[in-house]
């Protein structure tokens, strides 16, 4: 970056997750080309990106396949809608590939732009779900702290992380948060990991019992926490808090935004840790990062209540300009 276009990036460009201040003196790292595993910023300095920029270049940076693709859908259709009926071939294509890969049977997918509407939208099923079945009061959502799950105001609300919440002023919403599974540091002495997991779900289920079931919509969990510390759950945590939310008729929704696509071994981190959920969210790895994309992937129980609904209603108020 030439020193007029840094200059620039100081004065006018107001950046994510930083100190606006601390910004305007010390300026930007501008990264200037990408290749596999390293990037190289405006003074030729080569680095090893292990976070894959936000968790994200999968396929490493500037993937050429991909680039292509681009090329050859742009200069065909470049944009069209799903609204009102309408749809065009990737879409279709994208939905067909996801459904097989999904963890659970007759799964349909909703398309949206980002992680953060991904997990709104499971939220918003969440509740239309609970309504639709003549439980309105349903409402609360349990997360966890430590947790991330966006930016926008719901997904800032669900993020258990203090800055998300200090001086937004964020509205009141139907939030709960349970303990995160960190066994290194709160595990107690002599606790063994498999009985810490046993703790973390007699806990949830005090929570639970404590704000009523009946008032509790879903429960929303990344398989591995990301932004809150990479924290690996014990083996048999989801297993337990599975049955706990079975018990009390409480949906389960995964946050796969940073864990699907291969990250833990299998096509999603659910599948790697034994959570069975309802709905999961994903983004990030759908397009290695090269295009803003993501979307949810709804159980067929999920899908057939709320389709029954909307159909009542005449439409299902719900969507994003870029949704497919």
């Amino acid at each position: 970056m030439n020193n007029e276009s840094r200059v620039l990036d100081m004065a006018r460009h107001f950046h994510s997750q930083t100190d606006p201040r601390l910004h305007e003196d010390h300026g930007p790292l501008t990264i200037v080309a990408g290749e596999g595993a390293t990037v190289t910023d405006d003074a030729g300095n080569r680095y090893i990106e292990g976070m894959g920029g936000l968790w994200c270049a999968s396929l490493g940076f500037s993937d050429s396949r991909l680039a292509d693709a681009a090329d050859r859908q742009m200069r065909k259709l470049a944009v069209y809608h799903t609204f009102n009926h309408r749809s065009n071939e990737p879409t279709v294509e994208l939905v067909e590939q996801l459904t097989a890969l999904a963890p659970f049977d007759n799964a349909r997918v909703f398309l949206v732009g980002s992680g953060s509407e991904a997990n709104d939208t499971m939220v918003k099923l969440a509740w239309y779900y609970q309504a639709a079945r003549g439980r309105p009061e349903k409402r609360k959502i349990i997360s966890r702290f430590g947790a991330f799950h966006g930016s926008t105001i719901m997904g800032a609300a669900l993020s258990g992380l203090p800055h998300m919440h200090k001086s937004f002023n964020l509205p009141p919403l139907p939030i709960i948060f349970a303990a995160r599974p960190f066994y290194y540091l709160d595990g107690l002495p002599g606790e063994a990991e498999h009985d810490y997991a046993t703790r973390l779900a007699k806990e949830l289920e005090a929570l639970i019992l404590a704000e009523g079931p009946e008032t509790i919509a879903a429960m929303i969990a990344e398989p591995i926490m990301g932004a809150g510390g990479v924290l690996v759950p014990p083996e048999n945590y989801f297993p337990k808090v599975q049955a706990v939310l079975r018990k009390y008729d409480i949906l389960m929704l995964s946050d796969e935004v940073v864990c699907g696509f291969g990250r833990t071994g299998n096509w999603f981190g659910s599948q790697t840790f034994g959570m069975e959920p309802d709905m999961l969210s994903v983004a990030k790895g759908l397009s290695s990062g090269h295009l803003p994309i993501g979307g949810v992937i709804i159980s067929d129980k999920i899908y057939q209540c709320v389709a029954d609904e909307a159909h009542k209603v005449g439409v299902f108020g719900h969507g994003f300009t870029y949704s497919g």
